[in-house]
């Protein structure tokens, strides 16, 4: 065996330089088969050759070294046909520059969220066209090989992200298995129809038991018709986030109307109001943020409702939470726009939004695999919808599994407080 451990060559030359190793070689044997017509030889057939062509190809590095074969490449006549057919090799990718183990070697590196084809193409010393040959490749045995199957726990989110060829940031549905901590699917469009469809192709979608969202009602919708009995939970943070939006829509109304002063005062308590309070500072960015709500009592109420609305969260136990969340009600004046606003929204998904107390599941993992993904799309600088699916799916890095109880799905009495289980 050569150094090269092609067993269908023999090393006739090698050259040496600082930068790469090159290796001139010769096939061993003769072909067994016409590329033409596909007619097969016999051990013992007298064919012909045509001529001889020098064919170079890049292979994996040996030793830190970039390797260049050139391989003497011969036609032949077939006997058969007539034709000229030049010889094929199974080493050698066909109708490309680089042997089959370095096309395996490129498909699985590019096949990474954090890599790009052009960041390959310099490192391997070949083209990026050839980077994407390889990555085609590696995909397609990838999906050839992939079974969906439904977890028990499923993540639905969307992203708004630059696809090659559209001016636009386009929206696309991400589906991830929230207890294993993976992605399971990335598809363009975010309507219920799509949802519905990639539903019913996971294989034993009936037996999902949980399925964490955001406020749109396209997904609960789909849920209800694809798998009535999983249970809905709209995630605390985009209660949160909702809320926080309302809360800045009315602080930046006030400060369109305000002076100057005024308006740059309201501006420099923008992100804390929108933060946790618990993460603030204290003695400068707390103090700041209230001397400016004591001037505007309707952005004190809108602030201080959100506020309230977010200890309900910290509650143990489901009916605790009703009990916080009863207790927040009364406490919302009808002066108080954006917390009657975020009342009545609550109130139409109470269900779904208190399912987060019996099993504590958020789709946290599924937010932050959207910060993958951007990664992924800055890297690419505008991959295609094709690529973009490929890296989610097959190239992103497995996150760690969230963490919840064990779930005991119940309904709580408003009354008596008493639990009515509906499963364990």
């Amino acid at each position: 065996m050569n150094v090269l451990e092609l067993e269908e060559f023999n090393i006739i030359k090698e050259f040496r330089s600082e930068q790469y190793n090159k290796y001139v070689v010769e096939p061993i044997d003769k072909p067994t088969f016409c590329s033409k017509c596909g007619s097969i030889f016999k051990e013992n057939a007298k064919l012909k050759v045509h001529d001889v062509r020098t064919r170079k190809v890049a292979d994996q590095d040996i030793r830190g070294m970039k390797v260049i074969i050139e391989i003497k490449q011969r036609r032949f006549y077939c006997p058969e046909c007539g034709d000229t057919f030049t010889e094929i090799f199974k080493s050698i990718a066909p109708d490309d520059r680089i042997t089959v183990r370095l096309r395996d070697c490129l498909g699985k590196e590019s096949i990474k969220g954090n890599t790009s084809f052009a960041s390959l193409a310099d490192q391997y010393g070949v083209s990026e066209s050839t980077v994407k040959r390889s990555f085609e490749v590696h995909v397609a045995k990838l999906d050839a090989q992939r079974v969906l199957v439904a977890p028990r726990i499923l993540g639905i989110d969307e992203i708004y992200v630059h696809i090659k060829g559209e001016h636009r940031k386009q929206p696309c549905a991400v589906f991830t298995d929230v207890e294993k901590g993976k992605p399971i699917e990335f598809v363009r469009g975010i309507t219920k129809e799509l949802v519905v469809q990639k539903i019913k192709e996971m294989k034993g979608h009936e037996n999902i038991e949980v399925v964490t969202m955001d406020m749109a009602s396209a997904y609960r919708n789909a849920v209800e018709e694809t798998i009535p009995k999983a249970f809905c939970v709209i995630d605390r943070f985009h209660v949160m986030q909702k809320f926080n939006m309302k809360v800045d829509v009315l602080r930046a109304s006030i400060q369109s109307k305000a002076s100057e002063g005024a308006r740059k005062e309201l501006f420099r308590v923008k992100y804390a109001i929108r933060s946790n309070r618990e993460n603030l500072n204290k003695n400068e960015q707390i103090q700041q943020l209230d001397g400016v709500l004591e001037k505007y009592p309707a952005l004190k109420e809108a602030y201080w409702a959100k506020e309230g609305l977010k200890d309900v969260y910290n509650a143990k136990t489901k009916y605790d939470a009703y009990q916080l969340y009863y207790q927040w009600e009364t406490s919302i004046s009808k002066g108080n726009k954006v917390g009657k606003e975020m009342q009545k929204l609550v109130n139409k998904l109470k269900k779904e939004v208190f399912a987060y107390f019996d099993g504590h599941w958020t789709n946290a993992y599924t937010e932050s695999f959207n910060n993958v993904i951007r990664r992924i799309v800055r890297l690419g600088n505008g991959y295609s919808y094709d690529t973009l699916r490929a890296k989610v799916i097959f190239g992103s890095d497995k996150a760690e599994p969230s963490k919840a109880k064990n779930m005991q799905f119940y309904e709580v009495d408003a009354i008596t407080g008493k639990r009515i289980f509906v499963t364990d």
